[in-house]
């Protein structure tokens, strides 16, 4: 029982370790530096920065958070913070859509946001997908335009997403795409090319 409760307290000891550093990282701003990484922990770090900063704002927020990823996805050469805030921004939308949705619908209704990670021919895919309010059609051409934004005065700027897709597509060469279903659920697919 005792070397069981040593190796919990390692496991969180690294887990705290771990968001102290994104934090660190993801304050001191995009260098633009690439190196190789491990998307699967990169992602994961951002999924635990998200789910406690959402907790340190709210601590009424809960949310059932879903890993499905790759499991032999070799590193790959991204700006790590950059890509990060990326990560943060897309979670951080799940759960502001997923909030909404508990407040309307009330009882009956379990928030859930999954991420998925996938290896692919020409590199590799990130799915990040919520079952919140969803986003109209009519909406969503417009959803990567500078100082777009749904949420009330004072809670968003409206430059997320779109300098998310900077980053994803000018600064990596990659896609990022958007499906959602009003009600039901969104979801957000990043595409990173290895080259």
């Amino acid at each position: 029982m005792l070397s069981g409760n040593l190796d919990k307290i390692v496991e969180h000891g690294q887990r705290a370790d771990n968001i102290v550093k994104s934090m660190l990282e993801h304050s001191r701003g995009g260098s633009g530096e690439r190196r190789e990484v491990d998307l699967n922990a990169l992602i994961d770090d951002a999924l635990n920065l998200a789910y406690h900063g959402a907790r340190a704002q709210d601590a009424a927020f809960n949310i059932t958070l879903e890993r499905d990823f790759g499991p032999v996805i070799a590193p790959i050469e991204v700006a790590p913070q950059e890509m990060t805030r990326v990560f943060l921004n897309l979670i951080g939308n799940g759960f502001y859509a997923t909030n909404k949705r508990a407040h309307e619908n009330g009882g009956g209704y379990r928030p859930t946001l999954t991420v998925a990670t996938r290896d692919t021919e020409y590199g590799v895919e990130v799915r990040v997908h919520d079952n919140g309010t969803g986003i109209p059609a009519d909406i969503r051409d417009k959803l990567f335009q500078p100082f777009f934004t749904t949420k009330p005065t004072g809670e968003g700027t409206g430059l997320g997403l779109s300098i998310s897709y900077d980053i994803v597509t000018q600064q990596h060469g990659g896609t990022i795409t958007v499906e959602s279903e009003p009600g039901s659920f969104t979801e957000f697919t990043v595409r990173l090319p290895r080259h």
